[in-house]
């Protein structure tokens, strides 16, 4: 292929989620030439289907202690409301936050036992705080409520925002193309020495694999020595007339560590309102069918929020899957994992929160300067756009 044919860049990232986004824009602050490609639409996949939560980890101390994933992810609120407010390590002003805290309930305070002093205790202090009748959030705000609430520090992003943010940011430095094994174009050594698209190759110093689950057949077939792994869930969208706002977990009669609910609110394109619930009803529920998971659902919510009236309620089931690195017994991996193998290296960001933490990773193991011009890339290929949210399919 004729040297016009070949884009050069010091990184080439394949995969636009938030870790594919948040690299790129980082990586072009850092004044490194790098370009990302996008199968479909920015977020398809695992992120366009998050919650939305900037959380500190305290959902992963429930069982009464902190714990590895607990503090590996306490920093990250406070460095995503510096990049929020424009002084962080990326300018995130104008994406939207929908609400800058969270909480934790019970509607039985009785029913906590030793995780009330937990919550209390000197160790928490400044993370944890709990309520007052006249400081309850709407939702809680109903004489029928008898319970507890506690605040967090932690703050819910607007998730179809947040990646339109990013993408505009970069949007000469995007493309819209499949990237499959048949494009690798290798060298005697077995490193990558371009990825063939249409009508170009796109030649880098280093390769970035943040595709999610597309990582699984990059990684087999470069035989990077990367394991991968997946975890199911069954979350659910509830659409009724008057929900409040809610963005809290339900700590009340806890199965092990995990919230019984975790629950976000969004609107959808006619701007309703929708709850979109998660945490251990999402995992437990995996084996169940969406009518019985929807069953299932209404009596938690029932048992949970007694107060607020659900005539109507429809329930709509998701079914996605984290893709991850591979841990023993399929364990959630506690921080962001960067794999790395010849000039290739392999992302995962494990949740939203941990962006920051990535780029981190990333950024100690590029082991190069720039040095490539970082001019934007002309082509007919279209540019991605940003994935519709799971209420609005």
């Amino acid at each position: 292929m004729s040297t016009r044919n070949r884009i050069r860049v010091d990184v080439a990232i394949v995969g636009g989620g938030i870790a594919g986004l948040w690299l790129l824009n980082l990586l072009r602050a850092r004044g490194y030439s790098a370009v990302l490609i996008e199968r479909s639409a920015f977020g398809d996949g695992q992120t366009i289907c998050s919650q939305g939560m900037i959380h500190g980890g305290m959902k992963y101390a429930l069982g009464g202690a902190l714990t590895g994933a607990s503090e590996a992810i306490a920093a990250m609120p406070a460095r995503w409301r510096s990049c929020l407010d424009g002084r962080g390590e990326l300018d995130l002003r104008g994406v939207r936050i929908l609400s800058d805290r969270y909480y934790l309930w019970s509607a039985n305070d009785s029913t906590l036992g030793q995780l009330t002093g937990f919550l209390a205790s000197s160790m928490l202090r400044g993370r944890v705080r709990r309520l007052q009748r006249d400081a309850l959030p709407t939702a809680f705000d109903d004489p029928q409520f008898r319970g507890v609430v506690y605040e967090l520090d932690d703050l819910v992003l607007d998730t179809p925002s947040l990646l339109r943010h990013l993408a505009d940011a970069q949007r000469d430095f995007t493309l819209c193309a499949d990237v499959n094994p048949e494009h690798f174009v290798r060298r005697r050594d077995g490193s990558l020495d371009a990825i063939r698209l249409p009508d170009f190759d796109i030649a880098a110093e280093r390769y970035v694999f943040a595709a999610g689950a597309g990582n699984e057949a990059l990684v087999r077939s470069l035989t990077l020595g990367v394991s991968t792994q997946r975890r199911p869930l069954h979350q659910l969208i509830v659409r009724a007339p008057k929900l409040p706002p809610l963005y809290a977990h339900c700590i009340e009669r806890l199965a092990g560590t995990e919230p019984r609910l975790t629950i976000t609110s969004h609107d959808d394109a006619r701007a309703q309102r929708v709850w979109y619930i998660g945490g251990h009803i999402a995992t437990d529920g995996v084996g169940r069918s969406d009518a019985e998971q929807a069953d299932h659902a209404r009596i938690e919510l029932t048992e949970c929020l007694p107060w607020i009236d659900l005539t109507g309620a429809r329930f709509e089931s998701l079914r996605i899957d984290r893709a991850e690195p591979a841990r023993h017994g399929g364990l959630r991996p506690d921080e962001a994992h960067v794999a790395a193998s010849a000039n290739v290296l392999v992302c995962w960001p494990t949740k939203l929160a941990l962006a920051p933490d990535l780029g981190d990773k990333v950024l100690a193991a590029l082991s190069i300067e720039p040095a490539q011009p970082c001019g934007g890339v002309a082509t007919d290929l279209p540019r991605p756009r940003v994935a519709y949210s799971p209420w609005d399919r």
